[in-house]
């Protein structure tokens, strides 16, 4: 397994942007996908070998993309908005695994964080229907004020969130574009 080349990296992303300044350059980007290898052939930009998790950079500015591209390089870039995106992409690929597997999802640290929740509520995971009044915010909202929450669920509560989970969430992670096909 070879190490990555941070001089190799930084030139890829900077012949690909309009800055000719790395500062400036990793600005221009954001993570738009991400597909598991299990067995471990990726190869990233910078030369790294034995990649599993092979991410996809765009430039918003240039419309160039990157692939593939490991998330030890991604974070070189120092950017909070593309380590969050790097994290949510690889809590939704657990979650798919899960749902794959047949695994018991619940709503815990486990499967599901605040980042999460917004990124399938800012991705519209969530459809307006005749149980949420009409709009899937109060889905939303409904799912984050119970994961926030340190006492146990009514039963109520508890048939709503599996339903949530089990259903519109599953539907929604089994069909999101932004992870690989499932292999």
């Amino acid at each position: 397994m070879s190490t990555h080349n941070f001089a190799t990296l930084r030139r890829a992303v900077i012949e690909t942007s309009l800055s000719n300044n790395w500062a400036q350059a990793v600005q221009e980007w954001q993570v738009v996908s991400v597909e598991e290898d299990p067995r471990g052939t990726g190869i990233c930009v910078c030369g790294k070998t034995s990649l599993v998790y092979l991410y996809t950079i765009h430039n918003w500015r240039t419309q160039e993309s990157l692939f593939p591209i490991g998330s030890q390089c991604v974070n070189l870039f120092e950017v909070e908005e593309l380590d969050l995106s790097v994290n949510v992409l690889h809590q939704l690929l657990k979650l798919r695994s899960a749902y794959t597997s047949h695994k018991n999802v619940d709503l815990t640290s486990e499967y599901f964080s605040r980042a999460l929740l917004a990124d399938l509520w800012q991705n519209e995971a969530f459809p307006p229907n005749d149980f949420n009044r009409g709009n899937g915010d109060n889905d939303y909202k409904f799912l984050l004020d119970l994961f926030n929450q340190r006492h146990d669920f009514t039963q109520k509560e508890k048939r709503k969130v599996w339903v949530l989970i089990n259903r519109t969430i599953k539907e929604f992670v089994m069909k999101d574009e932004r992870l690989g096909v499932v292999v």
